[in-house]
């Protein structure tokens, strides 16, 4: 919250502790970094979905 407001009054800020090598911001949201901990989490554990035929991906994956 703190940095959209600083992004919204152009007000610099360093982004130190962003995993992002390019400083993405998507990065600094809240619970962005615990999604995507489950994701890996989930692909370690098997729990995928994998799509074998792109051309028909819903058949591919019932």
């Amino acid at each position: 919250m703190l940095l959209k407001i600083l992004d919204a009054v152009g007000i610099p800020y360093s982004a130190q502790g962003n995993p992002s090598p390019s400083g993405d911001k998507w990065f600094l949201e809240s619970g962005n970094l615990q999604l995507m901990e489950r994701g890996i989490a989930d692909i370690k554990a098997g729990r995928i979905t994998e799509i074998k035929d792109v051309d028909n991906i819903w058949e591919s994956i019932l």
